[in-house]
């Protein structure tokens, strides 16, 4: 029978409930949220996130990226649709063989285009993302 152990939740929001981040160039990933998480051997992590992306030029391509302690776990890829179209974006994960101890989870966003002063795009939200730690 399976026990939970931890959870851990972060949003991402001002006092009106939303966010609009401008999307960076990869070599200036924009973490999104974080938490932590207590974990035991042999135990997995069910992460799950929601998060909003609107093009604001061209037709950007981005990367949402899940991290444990900092090191990439999980990567998915989108492109834009119309110009302001917002995108909801949903990412469930289940992170297998986690070491036992406390684990820092983040999301992190990139923009992957090849020109990004030409294809340009934000976060709206508010972006949630949480874990449920399970032995």
């Amino acid at each position: 029978m399976a026990t939970i152990i931890d959870t851990g939740a972060s949003t991402a929001s001002t006092g009106s409930q939303t966010v609009s981040i401008p999307i960076l160039s990869p070599a200036g990933n924009l973490i999104l949220a974080e938490f932590g998480l207590a974990t035991v051997a042999s135990g997995v992590v069910l992460l799950s996130a929601s998060i909003g992306f609107q093009t604001t030029l061209g037709v950007p391509s981005v990367v949402f990226t899940l991290y444990r302690d900092g090191q990439p776990i999980f990567n998915m890829g989108s492109s834009g649709l119309a110009l302001l179209a917002i995108q909801p974006i949903t990412i469930a994960y289940m992170d297998r063989s986690v070491p036992a101890g406390y684990h820092a989870y983040s999301l992190g966003v990139a923009n992957n285009s090849l020109n990004i002063l030409l294809n340009a795009a934000s976060v709206t939200g508010p972006v949630t993302f949480s874990g449920t730690s399970i032995g």
